[in-house]
Parts: C-alpha cells; structure tokens; sequence
C-alpha cells in the first residue's frame, strides 16, 4: 500500500513540475516558433523548417538510440534529408498558390512534456488543420512532430514508415569486403591477363603505351575498391539506397485514378486493397466518405465516417462531417454530441466552435451558443468579418441557406463579399440549389461609393 502511495505522490510532483515549468510566458514562446516553423514549412525557406524538425529524435526513437549513434555522418545525413523532404511535400503550398496561417491555439500536452499548438493552414480555397507537437530541449523548441488533424495522419510517423521495414541494417562487414573487392580485383586481373596476352605480341616501343593506357582503368579500378572495402569496413550499418515504397501506394494510386475516371465501384475496390495490404484504415474511409458525400450518397458517407471513427487510430474528422450531416437533419442533439467528441479527439477550431454555436442556439442554449461563437473569433483574431465568414461557412454546411446568407450580409457593407470567389467555395456546396442562396448569389453587387465632382451646372459636391 505503502508503494502505491509513494508511486501517485512521484506521479503528482512529475505533473506539478510540468505546470511549473510551462506557463503563460512559455505556452506563447512555444506558439510563436511553431508559427514561424508552419510558414517556413508552406511559404519557404525549407531551410528553416528543417531546422525546427527534431529530425534525429525521431530517426533514434525509430532505429533506437545505439543504432543512430553506430551510423555514420553520410548515413544520419542521408536518413535527415528522406525525412525532412516527405514533411515538405506533404506541408508546402503548391507552386502560385497563396499560402497563409489563419488561426492558432496552443495548451500543454497531457501526453508528453511539451505543447500541442493548433493551427489552421490555408492554401488557397483548401484548409489544413494541424497540430504540431513542440518540445524543449537545451533551452530551445524543436518540433517532434505534425498531425494532420482530421485524417488523424501523423507525419512522423508517415515519413519514418516510408523508410520500409528495415532502413538500417547490421553489416557483415568482413564478407562484405570480400563482396565489394573480389569484382574490382575480377577486373585488375583480367587488365593483367590481357596485357601478358598483348605485350609480346606488339612491338617493343608501342608496349609502353600500351601499358600507359592500361594503367589508367587499372588505377580507377584499385582506387574505387580500396575505398569500397574502406567504407564497408568502417560502416557498422548499411543504409536503404532510397525510401521504400509501401505496399499498399500502388493500390492507392490506382484507386485515385479510378475515381478520377468515375469509376467508383473499382475505387472502392482499390481503396479496400490498399488498407488489406497496410493502408491507414481511418485516413482512407475518411476520405472516402468525403468523397460519397460531394456525390451526393449520403449512405455511404455516413458508413465511411462511422468506419474512420472506429479505426485504430481513428480520424477525428469523420465526427465533424457526421455532425454536419445530422445539423442538415435538424438532428441538433446528436449533432452536439458528435461535434463535441470531435473537439475532444482534435481540439477546438473556428469551424467547429461555430457549427457548435449554431447547434446550441437551435437546442435553446443561446448562451453557450454566444459562448462559442466568442471562442471562435477569439481565435481567428480581432478581423471580425473573419468571423462571419467562418459563421457563413458553418451554416451552409449545415443546410441553413438562410443563416449563411445573413452572415454574408455582414461582409457587403465592408466591400468584402466577392460573389465569384463564393460561387467557387466547396464550402457552399450544401446550399448550392436553395432558392435563398441561389437568390443571392445571383444578386448585382452594389455600386461602390464615389465622390461627386461639382459640375459647371451647380451640382453640390459630396463632402
């Protein structure tokens, strides 16, 4: 008993320290450098990115630390520039297109020492909602990893895995020696076989030029062994030549393609093969639902989404698109719970803070509703029209044609509303055929106020 007290005593004094040692001044210290990383990672330099990534942490926590220690500088080197090229391409903005941070939140990690900063990406009309895992070490921040919130894909994990499932390998090193020289020495022996062949068959002044002229593959072929056996000798490990291909990326690429095509049937096919030969479940039925839903099958959705949720990890985002769906229903009571189980597996977003403010005002809750909706402009800062926009978004994604459009109202007076780049938002989708959005979609925009010049006729100007 007496172990078991001392055990919670030990486990209460690890967690007082860490509030002790991340507070206010640090939760912000923590939030601005992983700004500043995001931006690096979706506008440039790559360079500073890359220095935010604790690349070798997460190479020894894969290989384990005596294996990452054993390897050689060429080695970790090439093992750093796999990993950082794969979290590069999935984070930076596609080449022209606008990139920009939209909003952030940071609180301490309840799972490890460190920060969970959320923040919202947006590349153009598409918006990426991730949470980078920042933690300090030697008296600065590096960041451990990045999740991809609603899929719930962990880029660590993502890029380590592309390594295949044996990046590092112990070397034999005496037989491999042996491997590498015996070609070269193969060849030094054939140059020697071939000019005791030639030589007293050529006349005697022509034989130095011979042997000059086989001297020079012979010099490349003793060079290039002596440093092979040098470099298999010194290397206790031998390194993949490239990232492995996992197994199930060509049953993905396919099923991309066959979408694409509108073939969804063999999709569906595709997408199963890739999750029986290793695929991330959750990732993948989230996408599919995703995808049924912008068709207009909201059965298959609907299984899709329910499927990613109870995926091992499951995506988190499956919960806020079942939560919309339901909204759309006037289920507002199963909407609520649903959406609160997503805040609870990926946090709070304005999105999802507003959607939760529409729900809770239809429950009759106006001031938790007034509560949210506070939250949410509290993230995306003081811009209120960012704001209605988001609230805009939110109601039309819930079916409220209506409610969208009086939030949109909001942006006209501001000169804000652009009604061509609206009728292009996928966020509007939902509403596209409501008389009340097509009404207003449809509406001439107001002229823009100018000043009145007066006139040689006497017109009073405008002042």
């Amino acid at each position: 008993m007496k172990q078991f007290f001392l055990v919670g005593i030990l486990l209460l004094a690890a967690a007082l320290s860490l509030e002790a040692q991340i507070g206010a001044p640090e939760l912000e210290e923590a939030s601005d450098f992983a700004r500043r990383a995001a931006k690096a990672a979706i506008s440039g330099p790559g360079r500073i990115f890359a220095e935010a990534l604790d690349i070798d942490g997460m190479l020894a926590r894969r290989l384990g630390q005596t294996t990452w220690q054993g390897l050689t500088d060429r080695q970790r080197d090439q093992l750093r520039a796999l990993v950082r090229d794969h979290f590069l391409q999935t984070l930076a903005s596609p080449r022209g297109e606008p990139a920009d941070l939209t909003w952030t939140s940071a609180a301490i990690s309840p799972t490890r020492n460190g920060v969970d900063v959320l923040i919202g990406l947006q590349f153009g009309p598409r918006r990426l909602k991730t949470r980078w895992e920042v933690q300090g070490t030697g008296g600065s921040w590096r960041v451990a990893d990045v999740i991809l919130s609603d899929p719930g894909i962990s880029l660590a994990d993502a890029s380590l895995g592309a390594l295949g499932p044996e990046p590092v390998r112990r070397r034999e090193r005496r037989r491999e020696a042996e491997r590498v020289a015996y070609p070269r020495l193969a060849a030094l022996g054939t140059i020697a076989l071939l000019l005791a062949i030639i030589t007293p068959r050529i006349e005697r002044g022509k034989r130095k030029l011979l042997w000059l002229t086989a001297a020079a593959p012979a010099a490349l072929f003793a060079i290039d062994g002596t440093l092979a056996v040098r470099r298999t000798l010194s290397e206790a490990y031998a390194v993949a030549p490239t990232a492995s291909r996992e197994p199930w990326r060509d049953a993905e690429q396919r099923a991309l393609q066959a979408e694409r095509e509108e073939h969804w049937a063999q999709a569906r096919d595709l997408w199963a093969r890739a999750i029986a030969a290793g695929g991330a479940a959750g990732p993948i039925h989230y996408q599919l639902g995703l995808r049924a839903r912008e068709r207009g099958d909201l059965v298959k959705a609907r299984a899709d989404f329910a499927r990613a949720l109870s995926a091992h990890p499951p995506a988190p985002g499956a919960a806020k698109e079942l939560a919309t769906l339901d909204a759309a229903e006037q289920k507002f009571e199963l909407a609520q719970q649903e959406l609160e189980r997503y805040i609870a597996l990926a946090g709070a977003d304005p999105d999802a803070l507003t959607l939760l403010a529409v729900l809770k005002t239809n429950l009759g809750k106006s001031a938790a509703g007034v509560a949210a909706v506070q939250q949410a402009r509290d993230l995306v800062g003081d811009e209120a029209w960012r704001g209605a926009e988001l609230e805009a978004q939110v109601r039309a994604r819930a079916g409220d044609a209506a409610g969208a459009v009086a939030a949109l109202r909001r942006l006209e007076a501001d000169g804000r509303l652009n009604r061509a780049a609206l009728r292009s938002d996928a966020a509007y989708l939902p509403i596209a055929n409501d008389p009340a959005w097509v009404a207003f979609i449809n509406e001439k925009p107001p002229a823009p106020a100018s000043r009145v010049t007066p006139s040689k006729r006497g017109v009073a100007s405008d002042k």
